[in-house]
């Protein structure tokens, strides 16, 4: 159903995207966080989203 995609993104970044976004389709920003625990959890990272519009690690 997933693949990965051909530019070189590693099976556990695509994961924890897939997870990510699933939570958030569920739960909203709850569903966010609970993703990022469980994926935590299971030694693949986590996503976090910053609200500075300015901020030089998101731009």
């Amino acid at each position: 159903m997933f693949r990965r995609k051909a530019s070189g993104v590693s099976a556990a970044e695509t994961a924890t995207r897939t997870v990510q976004a699933v939570g958030r389709t569920v739960a909203g920003e709850r569903g966010g966080r609970a993703a990022n625990k469980v994926t935590s959890a299971l030694g693949l990272g986590r996503i976090d989203y910053c609200n500075k519009p300015d901020c030089p690690d998101c731009n």
